[in-house]
């Protein structure tokens, strides 16, 4: 798929910001903050900014770490040292070192942090036993980059805290394996825990990016807060893009507290594996923001969720959840997950969903529940169902959303779609395709309802690339059959200029 960018118009404008829900989260158990309170003296801050180096087959504590030839040993020098900005922190490649690392000294935003790699093979890998503490931590400190690492063990790979700091700007995480970290299932252990506490503490320019994060527990990446009634900032300039999660025991990517969140270009397989065995333990989902503004997840792939677990709850490659405003779901592949596509949560208002394909998304391929869901609309995606399998394409079992409005959507099944609406007022199909085994399926004057003449429908699977099979054939009667949308993002699935001012085809699909 071509390049995204952050699209300036949306189908409908914002709405105000309308009182938060509230969210009680207890504090992380488990985390060891030794290198913080042991209550040893730290070493005067260097007058200088070099670099550092570690070597843990040729160096020596007893050494300045200053150079290659009089590197450190192992981390203790780094958990000792107060880093001036601009320091460089180095590991040579293809060794392992005995962790946890925690990081001190704040760079500037002119004079970053910087911690990496250096020589020939495979990446540094940090170690520690499982369970025990974060493999590697930044508690108050701002302006660094850490990249180019593999961090296993732990209960946490990478922690983040903000407590009372104000706002911490450009925390950058590059190209870091982190892999089998064995974390609690009931509280905010994983790999990556970015928590904030204080009414005026933030993060600001956060990003994770080209990570790789396999086998950890419970969360894959977690932005998290202790909000209370007189909480008025949310992270700002968070960006997670280009990871690849893998065997996540509950969530994949879940934000709480941001505005304007870009969430785009990850690959995300096999979440929710192991949450849901004892009681307290919370449902799960792919990737999803909650009480955020205007966040945006796009060019995703969210697969196989809860598949192989040990329950479905909730099980969605996606979820809209209580509070947040204005999010926008588009050019995403989701396929072959337990619970469905998407769950709108009570409070979630004004969500937009487009362009996006679902193939093969079990139980509701749309949840939506609670009092509070308002004005949603859900245009030009692809909902495929295959053979034996019985799908809600709407569910809603209490609330009472409202104004929900399906168009230009190709709904085909092979197998059956259902539609339960419940209790949702004001919900309109308008200009949809319906093909195959739809009972119950809610009337519209201008329904497509002939072989949409796809290419190869049901041939995906995992890849972006393999969704070509829902491209429209040529002579399709879903070509330009749709309602035009002014605000419309641009482009297509497949990165086709989509039209203003004229109709665009009905599907994903725009040629």
């Amino acid at each position: 798929m071509n390049p995204i960018c952050r699209p300036n118009e949306r189908h409908r404008p914002s709405k105000a910001a309308l009182a938060r829900q509230r969210v009680r989260r207890g504090l992380l158990a488990g985390v060891v903050f030794s290198t913080v309170a042991s209550g040893a003296a730290r070493p005067a801050t260097p007058p200088s900014t070099p670099s550092f180096y570690v070597d843990s087959a040729n160096g020596s504590d007893a050494n300045d770490g200053r150079s290659r030839d009089t590197a450190w040993k192992t981390v203790a020098p780094v958990n000792a040292m107060v880093f001036p900005p601009g320091s460089h922190v180095v590991f040579r490649a293809g060794q392992t070192f005995a962790g946890p690392v925690s990081l001190h000294g704040s760079g500037k935003r002119t004079t970053l942090n910087v911690v990496d790699r250096y020589g020939q093979g495979p990446n540094p890998h940090v170690a520690i036993p499982a369970g025990q503490g974060a493999v590697l931590s930044l508690l108050n400190e701002e302006c660094w980059e850490v990249r180019n690492l593999e961090l296993s063990g732990g209960a946490i790979g990478v922690f983040t805290y903000l407590k009372e700091f104000g706002v911490a700007h450009h925390l950058h995480f590059k190209h870091l394996d982190i892999h089998d970290v064995r974390g609690g299932l009931t509280g905010d252990d994983g790999g990556f825990l970015l928590k904030r506490e204080g009414l005026t503490t933030w993060f600001d320019d956060l990003l994770i990016e080209g990570c790789s994060i396999k086998r950890v527990d419970r969360n894959g990446i977690l932005h998290t807060d202790y909000p209370t009634a007189s909480d008025q900032h949310h992270s700002t300039h968070v960006v997670i893009r280009g990871n690849h999660l893998r065997d996540i025991g509950g969530d994949g990517i879940f934000i709480l507290g941001c505005d304007d969140a870009l969430i785009e270009r990850n690959v995300l397989r096999y979440a929710h594996q192991r949450v849901g065995r004892r009681p307290g333990e919370r449902a799960c989902a792919g990737i999803w923001p909650h009480r955020c503004n205007r966040t945006i997840i796009q060019l995703n792939e969210v697969s196989h969720t809860a598949v192989g677990g040990v329950t479905v709850w909730d099980s969605e490659a996606f979820d809209d959840d209580n509070s947040c405003r204005d999010t926008v779901f588009q050019y995403n592949y989701s396929h072959d997950n337990a619970g469905g596509f998407l769950l709108l949560c009570g409070g979630a208002k004004g969500t937009l969903v487009r362009y996006n394909v679902s193939q093969n998304d079990a139980v509701a391929t749309f949840s939506l529940e609670g009092d509070g869901v308002e004005d949603v609309s859900i245009y030009n995606n692809v909902f495929y169902v295959g053979p034996d399998l019985t799908v809600n394409m709407t569910r809603n079992t209490f609330g009472h959303p409202r104004n929900v409005r399906y168009f230009n959507n190709l709904f085909y099944a092979e197998g059956t779609m259902t539609y339960n609406l419940g209790a949702v007022a004001e919900t309109a199909f308008e200009d949809n395709a319906f093909f195959g085994n739809h009972p119950g399926r809610p009337a519209e004057a201008h329904a497509v309802t002939s072989d949409p003449l796809l290419v190869r429908p049901g041939s995906g699977g995992n890849g972006a690339a393999t969704a070509a099979g829902y491209k429209l054939k040529p002579g399709s009667p879903c070509r330009n059959a749709g309602k035009a949308v002014a605000n419309n993002g641009g482009r297509d699935f497949w990165g086709n200029r989509v039209l203003r001012d004229g109709p665009p085809s009905i599907g994903a699909h725009n040629p």
